[in-house]
């Protein structure tokens, strides 16, 4: 009885443990998630144009769930708070300055969810083959891209899990430190990460901690764990006696 019960908890470990090394996952809803890095990108790169050619009220959305501002660090262009216009956002290409894709981000609601953002970048280094930020990840581990070369040339099968993978610029939700009227942005033509002025107008890619599409474990499992538990103990329990 022992041997058998050793014999099904590593079976069970083993499907836990060969299931985690699974990088990028289809989820319902428009989105995938990465859960090596435990959090939920929006599958459609590109989320920002494709809600704009369905709603034309879109921008004018966005401005107002924002209250008319961004609030950030004081810089060359403002104080600390941007007033947002219709400028800030091109609902035909679906680039955004970098106020415009926080506006966009902050009130976007995908999947039945909130709480998406832009992706940040938590060590400020530029160059090549960065993957310390969530875009550099995603580029180089995830998708298999390569440095001086694009993302829509060079990449593996989980390229196909995404639509709308623009071959441009795509902002970082993380000002530059030491200048703030620029924001670090993530080029996936090259696979290059630095910083420009927030004026410039990007692409935006939504991502949200977690796994918001999370499929909980079948409470037959936690019975099946507690059975096991329970048979140790009374196991344990025989042999004392």
């Amino acid at each position: 009885m022992k041997t058998k019960l050793l014999t099904t908890a590593a079976v069970l470990a083993f499907s836990l443990s060969t299931g985690a090394q699974a990088s990028l996952v289809a989820r319902s809803g428009g989105m995938v998630y990465d859960t090596v890095n435990n959090i939920t990108w929006a599958s459609d790169a590109n989320l920002f144009q494709t809600q704009a050619a369905s709603n034309a009220n879109l921008v004018s959305e966005i401005i107002t769930a924002n209250g008319g501002v961004i609030h950030d660090t004081p810089n060359y262009f403002d104080n600390g708070t941007y007033t947002l216009t219709t400028a800030d956002f091109n609902t035909t290409t679906g680039v955004m300055t970098w106020w415009g894709a926080q506006a966009w981000a902050n009130n976007l609601t995908l999947g039945g969810v909130t709480g998406w953002s832009l992706p940040s970048t938590p060590v400020e280094v530029y160059g090549y083959n960065v993957t310390s930020s969530p875009m550099g990840d995603l580029f180089y581990n995830q998708l298999g891209g390569a440095a001086w070369t694009d993302i829509a040339t060079t990449h593996n099968a989980n390229y196909n899990l995404f639509t709308n993978v623009q071959s441009y610029v795509y902002w970082s939700g993380s000002e530059y430190a030491p200048n703030p009227y620029h924001a670090w942005r993530f080029d996936t033509v090259s696979g290059y990460q630095d910083f420009n002025v927030k004026v410039s107008q990007y692409y935006a890619w939504a991502v949200r901690p977690g796994d918001v599409a999370a499929v909980p474990v079948p409470g037959a499992f936690w019975l099946f764990g507690s059975g096991l538990i329970a048979l140790t103990g009374l196991k344990r329990r025989g042999s004392i006696g």
